[in-house]
């Protein structure tokens, strides 16, 4: 089987974008665009959410593994500045700091809140930051307090 490699500028960034197999989150096509960055691959919907972050020059910095299988079928790679988690159900979100430590320590995506469904954002009142997952938000306060309601 030949590849097929294509030079793509997303942000500023270059990156080569080899067509290969549909095999990786978020793949729905026969053929799954994957990049390479810090040495290492990065696919499908994952790849976009980076992409969208910055890739290896943004929040997340360069990928300190490959992509691996996620509980229900889902998937994530893990990065220097947090970890990029893919479903069918809620796409490719990003988790990290503080909010990724306790999400993680509840059993991550099998846990009571499940897959996230968005980013991390700012507080309105912006004395903290948020995210929401599938059954419910993880807070994470500016004086260090973290919570979870499920």
């Amino acid at each position: 089987m030949k590849l097929r490699a294509l030079t793509a500028a997303a942000l500023g960034l270059t990156a080569v974008i080899c067509v290969t197999p549909a095999a990786h989150a978020g793949a729905s096509k026969p053929w799954d665009p994957s990049a390479t960055y810090c040495r290492l691959r990065v696919h499908g919907g994952i790849l976009a959410r980076y992409v969208s972050f910055g890739a290896d020059r943004g929040r997340l910095g360069c990928p300190l593994g490959i992509e691996q299988a996620a509980a229900g079928g889902g998937r994530m790679q893990q990065f220097d500045g947090g970890s990029i988690y893919w479903s069918q159900a809620t796409g490719a979100h990003a988790v990290s700091g503080r909010i990724l430590e306790l999400w993680q320590g509840t059993r991550g995506e099998t846990g009571c809140v499940g897959y996230p469904v968005d980013d991390e954002s700012d507080t309105p009142d912006r004395r903290g930051r948020y995210q929401h997952f599938q059954h419910g938000t993880i807070w994470y306060w500016n004086d260090g307090k973290v919570n979870a309601v499920c």
